[in-house]
Order: structure tokens, then sequence, then C-alpha cells
């Protein structure tokens, strides 16, 4: 066996730089927290019980602010519109659903459930439906 001979040292070469690793840092109060949906999670009974008397208080010459939007979809399907009836209705229930889901508030809340209760309790559904489907009047 031959044995092996002087091994010379490494070469003096200069030290590499290995940066630190880079840590995310934990701020609270800049972390932003992901919004609850507000649909159910909002639902405050207080809020709707409050807000379903304001929309059925009377408010002008005996009518609130519920009946006041039922008599108008009612006037419109005995007037022979019921299209534009469901339409306007559609449109005031979209558009007061809208305004409740983006601001928080009891007056939104007001509008909402006095549409849902100007179309739900006022609208003659039976016949409007058979109406805009046959279009014979009952």
């Amino acid at each position: 066996m031959s044995t092996p001979g002087n091994i010379p040292p490494p070469p003096n070469y200069p030290p590499t730089y290995t940066p630190a690793p880079a840590y995310k840092q934990h701020h609270p109060a800049t972390e932003h927290t992901p919004a609850k949906p507000r649909w159910f999670a909002g639902a405050r009974p207080v809020w709707n019980l409050t807000a379903a008397g304001a929309a059925l208080a009377p408010l002008y010459e005996g009518y609130s602010l519920a009946t006041g939007a039922g008599t108008l979809l009612t006037d419109m399907v005995n007037t022979g519109h019921p299209s534009g009836a469901w339409t306007i209705d559609i449109a005031v229930l979209a558009a007061t659903a809208y305004i409740n889901h983006t601001r928080d508030g009891w007056i939104s809340r007001v509008l909402l459930i006095a549409a849902i209760l100007g179309s739900v309790l006022t609208l003659p559904w039976l016949n409007t439906i058979l109406r805009l489907m046959t279009g014979a009047t009952t």
C-alpha cells in the first residue's frame, strides 16, 4: 500500500456570507381578519322586532312603509300591470337586501322588512301568478 504524502492545506478563500433567515414578525394590530358573512350572523332579534314595528307603524294617513309599498303593488296589479308590479317588487326587494347587506344599520333593516311585508302580505299571490301564466283573470 502506498502512504499518502503531504496533503496541502485547503486554499485560503474568503468566508462566504449567508444571510440570516427572515422570520415574519407577528403584529396583531396590523393583521387583517376576514369579515364574517352577515346574512344570518348579523341577525339581531331586538333589531328585527323593532324594525318590524317601525315598518308597520302608521306614518301618513294611516299608511305605514309596508302598507304603502303593498298598496302600490296592489294598485298596479288591479290596473292591469301585474308584470310591472312583479318587476318593481323584485327590484325593491333586491335593492333593500343589498343595502341591508352592505350597511349594518337599523334603518336599512326597517326598509328591508317593509319591502318584505309589503310584498308578502298585500300582493294577491295566486291571482297574480295565474294572470301572469294564463292571461285570464279570476
